[in-house]
């Protein structure tokens, strides 16, 4: 009952993001994906099950999956290697179906807009079903170009998905990182490469926040022009999510945190794992090598969940409607 009325006080929390879920019904579901094609579910963050997986390794190969999206009643989750790549789709996180024909790695997929768009490193993948994809725009940059992270919000510019990415050029010996910009994933509205090296993207409060090494902490109102903020160089900034009230870092000595992405300040304490995914004064989860799942629900005190040993996690996405 206590597990049920919390999952519940999650949904509510969430009905302006997901839209409501019918009273009564499940209310929603944590769905993370990560290496060895590890997909494992939870209705509170706390414990997780129905664990799956194609390996118990945690390697850098065809089977890992990096990113996780929820929209139109499915989650739909991407990965792979250079020979293979994966998009899975499911609406329950138990029963997965994999979109055939897709060759090379599909780095990481947003929802927004009423549509998914994933990064096939260098082109794009666009669906609005989650299980029809089709090609869009493709860089053509010469050398062998990754994707990494993505996010999209709706900014002073329009509706927009940003993408961060690095590429290894011909007779270069350190990688080139590079941004781009689309409002709809079927083509690039702007593109820039040679950019400062960033690790993770995040969108609110009509900012989108990436951070990076040595302290990087850059912001942009419309994915094109960023700002350079204000923290401490040296700090190694690994992930940022926005909780619905502030974005938080993690991955430096101390976090920071930001309602508007503008003005940041040090958090009192770090956070020990990597940040996945947040809402305020609810439920924070964080990933560690491992295999572990991190659970907060005051963003102070954190805590290991009930996970099944098993293949390090990468991402997670939460879902309301058409989980069942």
């Amino acid at each position: 009952m206590k597990l049920q009325a919390a999952a519940c006080a999650l949904a509510l929390l969430l009905v302006e993001a997901t839209g409501p879920p019918a009273c009564g019904a499940d209310p929603g579901l944590f769905v993370a994906v990560g290496y060895g094609g590890r997909r494992i579910t939870s209705h509170d963050g706390f414990v997780w099950e129905n664990d799956q997986r194609w390996s118990d390794e945690s390697r850098d190969n065809d089977d890992v999956l990096f990113g996780i999206a929820f929209g139109a009643e499915r989650f739909v989750a991407v990965g792979g290697g250079a020979r293979t790549g994966h998009i899975l789709t499911s609406r329950d996180g138990r029963e997965w179906q994999e979109v055939p024909g897709v060759q090379g790695r599909v780095a990481t997929i947003a929802f927004g807009n009423g549509r998914f768009v994933a990064a096939h490193d260098a082109e794009f993948m666009v669906s609005t079903d989650g299980e029809h994809f089709q090609p869009g725009q493709r860089l053509d940059w010469k050398g062998s170009v990754h994707a990494r992270r993505s996010a999209c919000g709706d900014t002073e510019a329009g509706f927009r998905f940003v993408i961060i990415g690095d590429i290894d050029l011909p007779l270069e010996t350190a990688r080139v990182h590079w941004r781009g910009a689309s409002e709809d994933g079927t083509r690039w509205d702007h593109t820039a490469l040679d950019t400062p090296e960033v690790r993770d993207i995040a969108y609110g409060a009509g900012q989108f926040v990436a951070v990076g090494p040595d302290g990087l902490i850059e912001s942009s109102h419309d994915g094109q022009t960023w700002q350079r903020r204000a923290a401490t160089p040296g700090e190694e900034f690994s992930r940022v999510v926005w909780t619905g009230a502030r974005f938080l870092v993690s991955g430096g000595k101390v976090a920071w945190s930001s309602a508007d992405g503008l003005a940041w300040t040090k958090e009192p304490a770090p956070i020990p794992c990597a940040l996945a995914w947040a809402s305020e004064g609810h439920l924070g989860l964080g990933f560690s090598w491992g295999g572990n799942i991190h659970v907060t629900r005051d963003f102070a005190a954190w805590k290991k969940a009930t996970v099944p040993p098993g293949p390090a996690l990468q991402a997670v996405a939460f879902g309301i409607a058409g989980t069942r």
